[in-house]
């Protein structure tokens, strides 16, 4: 008889697939990302897929501080976006 391992025993490729049906938005995946660790490793991909930093000295210290302690996030990163501190329209990009 089988026993009963319950969300924790499904298979990454279904959590996957429920977090594609259930839409992409930062405030979705933050949310999801709570539910239960299943769902956090599924989430943390796209949560830190596209990340957004102010071009100032304290943001992006902060941030590489964060990605120094956080090895693990830093390797979702695909594209960086660097937002001009006077005005959010210019930006650079960098596509990883």
């Amino acid at each position: 008889m089988a026993t009963a391992r319950g969300i924790q025993g499904l298979p990454p490729e279904i959590f996957d697939i429920i977090l594609y049906y259930l839409g992409d938005t930062k405030s979705l995946l933050q949310s999801r990302s709570l539910v239960c660790r299943s769902w956090l490793h599924a989430s943390r991909p796209r949560l830190f897929s596209i990340v957004s930093v102010q071009a100032n000295e304290r943001r992006l210290s902060r941030f590489i501080n964060f990605l120094d302690t956080h090895k693990d996030l830093a390797s979702y990163v695909r594209s960086l976006m660097v937002l001009s501190p006077m005005n959010d329209v210019d930006q650079l990009s960098l596509e990883i």
